[in-house]
């Protein structure tokens, strides 16, 4: 019987007779989880770890972004637990494997050199002292140089079937899991959110920058902006620049692109500017437009910090009307750092 009470002993009861008990059969049997192992009954790994160095294996942002996380080790052999399973997969399933420790993981750190809090272009982790002795003894092994999430899924099918051997020696507090059966799919934590998933560009964004000498034809990755023109900017609700239409007709933003143009244009035909050898451009957005001098391939271009000085020093003589018969209005203000293109362009990237 399925049920513990049946419809005949169910009106027994309402007629007062008694009811003999029933076993209750199942229709499969119970499976009774294991008991969770005694953390004094742990033993260290019974093969011999790999004392390689970890640094080559580490997760980095340009693996991925999607990605399978196959394993996660605890305790002071963590990173060779790690490394030892990173191992095996790439020589013995030639899987791409890579090691994320707690310590590296973006978001959870507060750590110098770790992104996100790390320049832009920190490509990995650098832990040093005093830090790499503050943290979790915790490893994580990620598989795969998926680009699609389709790709991790079907990775996932792979990775979840495989049994490494070195796992074999590794006691755990759960027996009952062997192999990888437990992988789940993830991302690459270095790889920001905006850059998973397929970028769709702002049309109006892409017709303002259609014409000539746009940021979108600098060859380079970086860039030295030398002014911006936006709208107005107040923390005052009732400011009265902000009131009435016509206020609004007067906004500063109306202008922003004629007088980027401008700028640029005045720029590209000033001797002096020329003699730098560096190309203008000129990038607009739906709440400013920037003016740029300068293609270049690295953060510390040589040629940047030449380009910049020069640009200083021409600050003033082109405001000089005296000296020029085209001038700007408003002055140059070279920026301490270039400007790192990536993101401008990824509003041209269909």
């Amino acid at each position: 019987m399925k049920n513990s009470i049946t419809a005949l002993a169910l009106l027994a009861i309402l007629a007062g007779a008694p009811v003999r008990s029933q076993t209750v059969i199942p229709d499969k049997p119970v499976e009774v989880v294991p008991d969770l192992t005694d953390p004094d009954q742990l033993k260290d790994p019974s093969a011999t770890l790999p004392n390689d160095p970890v640094e080559p294996y580490l997760l980095t942002k340009e693996n991925g972004p999607f990605m399978v996380l196959a394993k996660t080790f605890r305790g002071p052999d963590s990173d060779r637990l790690a490394l030892a399973l990173v191992k095996e997969l790439r020589q013995e399933y030639q899987l791409p494997a890579y090691i994320l420790r707690t310590k590296d993981w973006p978001g959870r750190s507060n750590i110098r050199k770790v992104p996100p809090q790390a320049d832009l272009d920190v490509q990995q982790a650098s832990t040093g002292v005093p830090e790499k002795y503050r943290t979790y003894d915790e490893a994580a092994v990620l598989v795969g140089d998926e680009k699609t999430q389709d790709g991790a899924a079907k990775l996932l099918h792979q990775v979840k079937k495989l049994h490494p051997k070195c796992l074999n020696n590794v006691s755990s507090f759960f027996p009952w899991r062997e192999g990888l059966g437990k992988a789940l799919r993830t991302t690459n934590p270095y790889v920001a959110s905006q850059d998973l998933y397929p970028h769709k560009p702002d049309r109006l964004v892409v017709e303002m920058n259609s014409g000539a000498g746009s940021i979108a034809e600098c060859p380079g990755k970086y860039s030295l902006q030398v002014a911006e023109f936006s709208g107005r900017a107040s923390l005052n609700e009732k400011d009265p620049l902000f009131q009435g239409h016509w206020n609004l007709l007067k906004s500063p933003l109306r202008t922003a692109a004629s007088d980027a143009e401008k700028m640029a244009n005045v720029l590209r035909k000033d001797k002096e500017v020329a003699k730098l050898g560096q190309p203008v451009y000129v990038f607009h957005d739906r709440t400013s437009s920037r003016v740029y001098v300068g293609s270049f391939d690295s953060p510390d271009d040589p040629r940047a910090l030449a380009t910049r000085e020069g640009l200083l020093k021409l600050a003033i003589p082109l405001m000089d009307s005296n000296s020029r018969s085209k001038t700007l209005d408003t002055m140059i203000a070279p920026a301490g750092a270039l400007t790192d293109l990536a993101p401008v362009k990824q509003n041209f990237v269909k």
